[in-house]
């Protein structure tokens, strides 16, 4: 049976002006329930769950933010949640220098007219999902393997998302920097995870991982662009669960990642 369910809105602030609050008064007049958090990933993790749309209300945070605005886009992306921002035109202009124009549902540059704000907003909220109510159909939602992918190259990360998600639970991180808080709260079963990116690489993510006891059994594969000896070599020295090369053909991947989660143990795919 499927049940109509009242859409969420989550707002993404910091602080409490007096705009966000007249923002919040007239999304709830609308029917939409709004909860607020702190541009924070713990408290979004807190809050997302359940949610139809993210609201992020610019401010003076977006300036160092750039792992928090990845981490969302790849989350709203991932679970299907429409994202939208509020800000001055500069602010949204550092926004989208991580979050590409494909991800975002609406933008309202300010000043706008709070109307036709909350018109767009109600519009996005009358397209959320109506929920299947499974107790009343007598089965248990079903439980997909969790995969965590992280790599600076987006395109590889949107191509092989495609390739895994229908049979997985995907989320996908462009740096290395988010990864390990990420795995911290939601204990992915499989880590994918980039050999070489800028700031944190993979080894450093790997070693950051191994160091917490909540995070250090989780089995991590390399993706590497390198298929000599030499390379590889180096790869496997810090001793992950396997490798993987980037250039592994879609039918070989997805028959490898199968046989991880079937067997426990992963057989190092090349192209």
């Amino acid at each position: 049976m499927l049940e109509n369910k009242i859409p969420e809105l989550l707002l993404i602030s910091q602080g409490s002006a007096f705009i966000v609050n007249s923002l919040e008064t007239n999304i709830k007049k609308s029917g939409i329930t709004v909860t607020r958090c702190d541009p924070n990933v713990r408290d979004f993790d807190e809050f997302i769950p359940g949610k139809d749309i993210v609201l992020i209300f610019a401010g003076e945070f977006v300036s160092g933010s750039s792992g928090l605005f990845s981490y969302i886009s790849s989350k709203c992306s991932e679970d299907g949640i429409h994202l939208c921002l509020v800000g001055y035109p500069n602010e949204l202009a550092v926004i989208e220098k991580t979050i590409s124009a494909a991800n975002i549902s609406a933008e309202f540059p300010r000043p706008f007219d709070m109307k036709e704000f909350t018109a767009r907003i109600s519009a996005l909220a009358s397209k959320a999902p109506a929920v299947k109510n499974e107790a009343e159909e007598g089965s248990a939602p079903s439980k997909r393997h969790s995969i965590l992918m992280c790599d600076d190259d987006m395109i590889f990360l949107k191509m092989v998302q495609e390739w895994l998600q229908r049979d997985y639970q995907i989320t996908i991180l462009k740096s290395g920097l988010m990864a390990v808080p990420y795995a911290l709260s939601n204990q992915p079963e499989l880590i994918l995870l980039d050999y070489e990116m800028p700031v944190m690489n993979g080894p450093k993510v790997l070693e950051a991982l191994r160091a917490d006891a909540k995070t250090a059994e989780i089995p991590v594969v390399f993706l590497t662009g390198h298929s000599d000896k030499d390379s590889v070599m180096e790869v496997m020295k810090l001793r992950p669960q396997g490798y993987m090369l980037k250039s592994t053909r879609k039918e070989d991947m997805l028959a490898s990642v199968s046989n991880f989660f079937a067997t426990g143990k992963w057989k190092n795919v090349q192209a």
